[in-house]
């Protein structure tokens, strides 16, 4: 019922808050294009002044002067000249301002893209793993710079609406001020402008949580990662089902908001297509005709006046409340803007020294969870110590992992570097001295040399690269490609790039972790898809370059953990056992019983073979 509450609260906006956020989107503006808003406004005010210009005092002159008798030629002549000069300020304005707005409008998407990227970037990882930060982050992107760009459209739109709105009203009130009360019956359409807008957020927000599940389910049919499984399953059935069941959703919102909003736009033209015009044409008749106030010429010039007046005063609450509209949406932005990361840097953070690393009573619950995936973990990393963490599936060895490149902060318990608590340390800087290979590695649609290096290229880093590709295996495998170190892999991009097995992009993985020089390395699995040989050579290249590093590695082949100073066995997010692999072959426990089963599976499978 809260979560309702806030909702119906979110649609609707005061005011001030409608100023903030305009004024908010203004700064924004001003501080990416300054230009781009100064050019807006020059051309609104200058156009109001020209079309006052053209479509009043013209008019007034051309029906004065045939009733005085002038010629046509010089009534011509004169309309001419008075005209030439709007006419080729739109000549020259119009093209100008339309490229210049294609300028701008792309420097402005980069720079709302870079912002949004730096705050997703800057979220906790347990962000990531909630539907609501995927619908927030839809709403909040949803074609921001376009808002903006309105923004800035309908501001310097409504500044020059005003000028209008004084141009007109004066003139009308010399002629009669009555005229002025048929501008004003619109603006009584204000209040249904906003019920509109609030109904139009309400349904783009609906629509769009039903909009991303169509598109993930559309998106599945042409993604490489699920074709295999869409052609040996009946998953094809199953998610256009689901795609189905999203489009249905979509009509939904179109049938329960689609008349409201309908209901609304038709009232709100009525009052000025179907009231005030007609009223203030036959007024206007009246007072020429039967009153005799006004002649044929200012009568031309009040009804087009009036119209003119009442666009202005339509046209500044349509503006304010188009901006109430755009300021709705950029709520969402705002708000998605403003969030806290719950992990972020103390004010005196310090650099980390490299030293021991201590886990200390470590116990961890992803958020909304009650289950502990680890429970009071006691373990110690030295410097250039070589552990293995071993256990069966579920154990807690990535969480484990996560805490450690402080992804996650523990619920209970901490984390420590040199004696100093991890969450006292820049992270950033904490995080750079790992090189890590997660297992569930990804393959970038960008050159082999990109892929190993992942980040801007530096003189000197053609070896580095080809150094690290021969230390993982594969060096040989990327120069059977066309190009090399230069192709481009995967094919969404080009479609002569090349496509790695699942061993080969391991391997391009482990390369960069040999690439990167930092004093501690993890790797989470990454031999799971290598064959024994493969991974032996992988571990001993490791082990090498290591020598003078820390590592901390998962694998499910104890045969790779008997060369670690330590190993510690998880089972069920507790430490059950720890120790160098000889100790713990002689202690006979768990440890001991896998290992022997490994050994086992691995005979059997060579006697099998003979």
């Amino acid at each position: 019922m809260k979560k309702e509450k806030a909702k119906k609260k979110s649609d609707k906006l005061s005011f001030i808050t409608v100023m903030a956020d305009t004024w908010y989107a203004l700064k924004m503006i001003m501080k990416t294009s300054p230009m781009y808003m100064i050019l807006e406004l020059a051309t609104n005010i200058v156009g109001q002044f020209l079309r006052f210009f053209s479509s009043t005092y013209v008019l007034r002159y051309v029906i004065s002067s045939f009733e005085k008798g002038f010629d046509f030629k010089t009534v011509a002549i004169a309309v001419l000249a008075m005209l030439a000069i709007p006419m080729a300020a739109d000549m020259i304005l119009t093209p100008i301002q339309t490229m210049f707005d294609l300028l701008m409008f792309n420097k402005l998407e980069r720079k709302m893209k870079i912002l949004l990227v730096e705050k997703t970037s800057s979220m906790e990882l347990s962000c990531y793993e909630t539907p609501e930060f995927y619908d927030k982050y839809v709403l909040a992107s949803r074609d921001i710079p376009y808002k903006l760009s309105g923004m800035v459209w309908y501001v310097s739109d409504l500044i020059g609406t005003v000028i209008g709105m004084i141009l007109y009203g004066s003139l009308l009130f010399t002629m009669d001020p009555l005229f002025i009360i048929f501008a004003i019956i619109p603006l009584f359409s204000a209040f249904l402008k906003k019920k509109g807008n609030e109904l139009w957020h309400k349904h783009t927000n609906e629509d769009s949580i039903q909009n991303r599940r169509a598109q993930y389910a559309q998106r599945i049919f042409y993604s490489a990662d699920y074709a295999k499984e869409m052609r040996l399953s009946n998953a094809k059935e199953f998610m256009l089902e689901r795609y189905d069941n999203a489009s249905d959703g979509r009509m939904d919102i179109v049938k329960r908001y689609g008349f409201k909003e309908l209901l609304v736009e038709v009232t709100t033209s009525s009052l000025t297509e179907v009231i005030s015009n007609p009223l203030a044409i036959m007024f206007a008749v009246f007072r020429t005709f039967v009153s005799g106030v006004l002649g044929i010429g200012d009568c031309a010039v009040v009804i087009n006046s009036v119209n003119s007046l009442t666009s202005t005063f339509t046209g500044i609450t349509n503006r304010y409340y188009s901006i109430h509209g755009e300021a709705l949406f950029f709520e969402d932005f705002k708000t998605f803007m403003a969030y806290e990361p719950k992990m972020k840097d103390k004010e005196n953070a310090i650099s980390p020294e490299r030293g021991t690393i201590k886990l200390e009573n470590v116990s961890f619950k992803y958020q909304g969870s009650d289950k502990y995936v680890l429970k009071n973990v006691n373990m110690t990393i030295g410097k250039n110590e070589k552990i293995a963490l071993v256990g069966h599936n579920g154990a807690g060895k990535s969480t484990l992992i996560k805490l450690l490149l402080r992804l996650y902060d523990p619920t209970e318990g901490t984390v420590s570097i040199s004696g100093v608590d991890v969450r006292d340390c820049i992270s950033k800087e904490y995080r750079g001295m790992f090189s890590v290979v997660f297992q569930d590695f990804k393959t970038l649609a960008l050159p082999v040399f990109e892929n190993v290096l992942m980040r801007p290229r530096r003189e000197g880093d053609t070896e580095r690269v080809t150094d690290a590709l021969k230390k993982s295996g594969v060096y040989n495998r990327i120069m059977e490609l066309p190009n090399g170190i230069e192709t481009m892999l995967t094919k969404e991009f080009d479609e002569d790039g090349a496509v790695l097995s699942v061993g080969e992009s391991q391997k391009l993985a482990i390369a960069h972790a040999f690439l990167k020089d930092a004093p501690y390395v993890i790797l989470d699995e990454p031999s799971s898809a290598l064959d024994p040989i493969a991974e032996s050579e992988m571990y001993s290249n490791m082990m090498r370059m290591g020598e003078n590093k820390g590592m901390i590695f998962i694998s499910h082949r104890l045969s790779s953990a008997v060369s670690a100073d330590r190993i510690y066995m998880l089972e069920n997010g507790e430490v059950v056992e720890y120790g160098s692999h000889k100790e713990l072959m002689e202690k006979n426990g768990k440890y001991a019983d896998m290992f022997r089963k490994q050994a086992q599976n691995y005979i059997d499978l060579e006697e099998g073979d003979k």
